[in-house]
């Protein structure tokens, strides 16, 4: 008899091979007459690091958006863990299980790390304004457990020795960190990543990486990530989509991906060894 022992994170892909977490159903997006998003169609499994890569206007931010019920698809749907997210305002997406972080930082500079953290907990909380402002029994009980569990997160992704400092005098990579664990004091199920690494330096942006891959193996959360960064997403992801003008070009592994002659010709271009076009530059950097 073989021994052989399957991890928890084995056993929710096998589990929910059939039942993705998230599915998107013919999703399009217009705005007066552009269309940002053309009949997108995936489904994303639980446990799974998820990329979404394209040209800048391929339709990367527009279709985070949709998920989280800022915009409002023309057509099509949003299946976020059997409910149709068409049902809930754009405020209910968060005690739905989806948190989101943001390319440019809207942090409180003088806010604590971990003040901030405990700010990312308020959908969890269920003492009320009247337990709450007495501070009785079950309020302080919830309260420290927020605490412990924001102490947990911020000693995950290396912010412990932070916790007690203000955003605004940290360097620029830890304050992108720390909204990566405000997102997660969320306890989310679904985490949309919007150019995590962007700004970054090359030691920071493998720091990253490297938290990324943590919050999969350790904490199980399915990750959507949307980056530039192309070593990084075909380094960690699991499956890439490739967008073009709002539409799906590509969908798959990493390595079929980056070989498939549409992406190399719509975005990856010089990276993956075409030529530059007449005036010298990359595709990437005269696509719109």
């Amino acid at each position: 008899m073989s021994d052989t022992t399957t991890t928890p994170a084995q056993t929710r892909t096998q589990t929910n091979a059939q039942a993705p977490l998230l599915a998107v159903e013919g999703l399009t997006v217009r705005f007066a007459g552009v269309t940002a998003l053309s009949d997108v169609s995936f489904a994303v499994q639980p446990g799974e690091l998820f990329a979404v890569i394209g040209p800048n206007g391929a339709g990367k931010t527009s279709l985070f958006n949709v998920i989280s019920r800022v915009y409002q698809p023309a057509a099509g749907r949003v299946i976020f863990d059997g409910q149709d997210m068409a049902r809930l305002r754009t405020h209910q997406t968060a005690r739905a299980g989806i948190a989101r972080t943001f390319q440019n930082l809207g942090q409180f500079p003088f806010t604590t790390v971990l003040d901030y953290l405990l700010l990312g907990r308020h959908t969890r909380l269920r003492s009320g304004i009247l337990l709450g402002g007495l501070y009785l029994g079950p309020a302080r009980d919830e309260e420290r457990a927020n605490r412990a569990e924001c102490l947990r997160i911020l000693d995950l992704l290396g912010l412990a020795r932070v916790r007690d400092l203000p955003l605004g005098v940290l360097p620029y990579g830890l304050q992108k960190r720390a909204d990566l664990a405000r997102a997660l004091a969320m306890r989310p199920k679904l985490l949309l990543l919007d150019e995590p690494v962007a700004g970054m330096s090359l030691e920071e942006s493998r720091d990253m990486a490297a938290v990324i891959l943590d919050i999969k193996e350790q904490l199980g959360v399915t990750q959507i990530l949307v980056e530039h960064d192309m070593a990084m997403v075909m380094g960690i992801a699991d499956r890439v989509l490739v967008l073009d003008f709002g539409r799906v070009i590509a969908e798959g592994a990493p390595a079929a991906v980056q070989a498939n002659p549409d992406v190399i010709k719509a975005y990856l271009g010089e990276e993956l060894g075409e030529a530059p076009s007449a005036d010298g530059a990359s595709p990437a950097e005269t696509a719109p």
